[in-house]
């Protein structure tokens, strides 16, 4: 009765180690996938404003402007541009002048950065978008306007080509916009963070057009 006893408690002890294992694998595994979801999404939502990013040459274009900020270890980089409203992929350059005179109705603003402070309705990677274009010096951020992507991505680094990887952009020096970017968002789940990166084409990456009235 001592060994069999002795058997059962080996068995019992071998089976509830392989159960609790199997148990740490799963929840590991769906940690994982949502992580990897969380990722995704964020850096789908600024490919599909980057996808629309133009040049317009008006007096309510603020250029498209990347600045390197934050650390190596804690990347806090801001992207602000003018998209378009649906953008289509298969517009040809010479028609881009005509294009975005046409659609000027759907440009907007848009602003993408690390809010740190949680305490805010919006924090994490956040993402502002201004629907009604408004000279620079007239505006003013609102919080309604600011709507967070993502409260789990803490570090967002950007890098753009044109021939070369740069770790800034300004358009208002370079007259032009860069052909790709490459987005790395840096997501938080518990005591983990894991960096993403994916890289996106501009379609509209041409020299500003010739300032037209509003």
């Amino acid at each position: 009765m001592i060994v069999a006893a002795a058997i059962f408690t080996a068995v019992v002890a071998g089976a509830y180690a392989l159960f609790d294992g199997s148990r740490r694998l799963a929840a590991r595994a769906e940690a994982r996938a949502e992580l990897l979801q969380t990722a995704r999404a964020a850096l789908r939502a600024i490919e599909t404003d980057l996808r629309g990013a133009v040049m317009s040459g008006t007096a309510y274009d603020t250029g498209f402007i990347g600045t390197d900020g934050g650390s190596e270890k804690e990347p806090l980089d801001v992207l602000d541009f003018v998209s378009v409203a649906s953008p289509s992929a298969e517009a040809s350059m010479d028609g881009y002048k005509d294009a975005t005179k046409a659609r000027r109705s759907d440009l907007s603003k848009i602003s993408y950065w690390i809010e740190k402070d949680e305490l805010k309705p919006a924090h994490g990677l956040v993402r502002e978008r201004l629907g009604t274009m408004l000279p620079p010096e007239s505006r003013t951020r609102r919080e309604e306007d600011v709507e967070a992507v993502s409260t789990d991505v803490v570090g967002l680094n950007l890098r753009y080509y044109d021939g070369q990887w740069r770790d800034a952009w300004n358009s208002q020096q370079s007259r032009t916009m860069p052909r790709a970017v490459e987005a790395t968002v840096r997501v938080r789940r518990g005591e983990e963070i894991e960096a993403h990166t994916a890289r996106f084409y501009l379609p509209v990456a041409a020299e500003t057009p010739e300032a037209t009235p509003p």
